[in-house]
């Protein structure tokens, strides 16, 4: 018989596993890189982006192809969520401001589409992982901003960019393997 103390811990740990992969699939998507975004979904899951709807590692392709082409940068900032375990489903509901810089036009003008936006999900856990199951996103607002003035990102500044060459990787496998 499981104690209420056990079966606390058992949804709280179910949570903290469900944010880890709400936060992998937002760097991933930010860093355009496919194998982490395709590691938040099980292998049937669906995504409804809304101009996008498919299978999670279709969405990982989707993202990869489409976001350098439209866009700069893009940076998805996670805010409050609210999860729901219900023995192996939780249902969630995770809000998200979301920057896509565009490429500059013709006339060097850069735009940022700004976007606040819900990700409902459902995740299920499969073999011991809790991952995506079905995917909604659900759009609240949206708004273009023209960027007047941007601060150059120079050295000292360590410039992000997308894939394996973001400086993050490489100090993510340092910090792994135990360095500094």
């Amino acid at each position: 018989m499981t104690t209420p103390q056990a079966h606390r811990l058992e949804r709280l740990l179910a949570r903290d596993e469900i944010r880890e992969v709400l936060y992998r699939l937002a760097r991933g998507t930010d860093r355009c890189d496919a194998a982490l975004i395709e590691s938040c979904y099980h292998e049937d899951a669906y995504d409804d982006h809304g101009g996008f709807q498919g299978r999670g590692d279709e969405f990982a392709k989707w993202v990869i192809e489409t976001l350098p082409e439209h866009f700069a940068t893009t940076m998805h900032s996670l805010a409050n969520s609210h999860i729901d375990v219900e023995g192996d489903t939780a249902f969630s509901e995770t809000y998200c401001t979301a920057h896509h810089v565009m490429h500059p036009d013709e006339n060097g003008v850069i735009r940022d589409s700004v976007m606040g936006l819900r990700y409902v999900d459902r995740f299920e856990k499969r073999n011991d992982k809790w991952l995506i199951a079905q995917r909604v996103c659900v759009y609240d607002w949206t708004y273009i901003v023209e960027a007047k003035e941007a601060w150059p990102l120079e050295p000292p500044f360590i410039q992000g960019s997308r894939g394996r060459a973001d400086p993050s990787y490489a100090l993510l496998a340092a910090r792994a393997r135990g360095g500094d």
